[in-house]
């Protein structure tokens, strides 16, 4: 059996604003909405394709997205996949539900490794923040997004926050205007871990965009990332075991998905 571990968004599914960067060939299908109003778009084709390698290998989305926003996605419940990492590796869902023995573990990791975020917060106030700050939300009570004012926003910012957060076990990310900040021992390829000594595969292929999923890539004998995507550009060191596609959009996920049928048919 093949592992297949995928990050979701900018990897298999689709906002409009990049699609209007990455147009896609084939007509597209609503995979999301929120409000009345569709948010995240893949083609029948990749919808297809992904019902597939959902019944040819053990396929597990994982996802920065908290658990209202994973729930979001009509597609996923469709598939049903077994497991589905979530809000970061923050929650492992095993049927639908959460594995209680990995929320155990990774409430234990936070409290032995990082401060509580409202001593982190004060941080914040200190630096003036109001002047970029937009809005934040709490994630799963796991981690933070914080929505910023990409002008106001300056790299200086950035490196005194990083700077400020650090010693206390917290990191940052920004991820155009989302400026994520959470445990540093929060992490995908942590529950990817955890999941992998639970389950029986013979070959691991993972797939994912963002800096956020190098840690996860660099755990599978192939990764793939696309060249939209930000990873080969903020990795730490270029990873032998990644395919590095010249494909953006959909026509990425469309080679990804056939790439991955491939390999599960071997």
């Amino acid at each position: 059996m093949l592992l297949f571990t995928s990050d979701l968004d900018r990897t298999l599914m689709y906002s409009q604003r990049l699609l209007q960067q990455f147009p896609s060939a084939s007509e597209m299908v609503a995979v999301e909405q929120m409000d009345g109003k569709v948010i995240s778009y893949m083609t029948e084709e990749l919808v297809s394709l992904l019902k597939k390698v959902c019944e040819q290998t053990l396929f597990v989305p994982v996802t920065t997205r908290s658990t209202a926003q994973y729930e979001r996605l009509a597609f996923m419940h469709k598939l049903q996949p077994a497991y589905a990492i979530i809000s970061n590796g923050g929650i492992l869902l095993e049927n639908g539900r959460p594995n209680e023995q990995w929320t155990k573990i990774m409430k234990q990791r936070i409290a032995a490794s990082a401060v509580p975020y409202a001593e982190i917060a004060q941080h914040l106030q200190r630096m003036e923040s109001s002047i970029w700050l937009q809005r934040s939300r709490c994630m799963d009570s796991l981690f933070v997004v914080h929505y910023v004012d990409k002008e106001a926003f300056s790299a200086a910012h950035y490196q005194e926050l990083q700077q400020a957060v650090n010693p206390y076990g917290w990191r940052i990310w920004l991820n155009g205007r989302k400026l994520y900040m959470m445990p540093k021992v929060l992490t995908k390829e942590a529950a990817i871990t955890y999941l992998q000594e639970h389950c029986t595969y013979n070959q691991h292929v993972a797939a994912g965009d963002s800096i956020m999923d190098y840690g996860m890539l660099a755990l599978a004998d192939i990764g793939y990332t696309p060249y939209h995507g930000d990873l080969k550009d903020k990795q730490p060191q270029a990873l032998s075991n990644i395919v590095y596609s010249e494909q953006s959009g959909a026509a990425f996920t469309q080679e990804l998905l056939e790439a991955v049928l491939r390999l599960a048919a071997k």
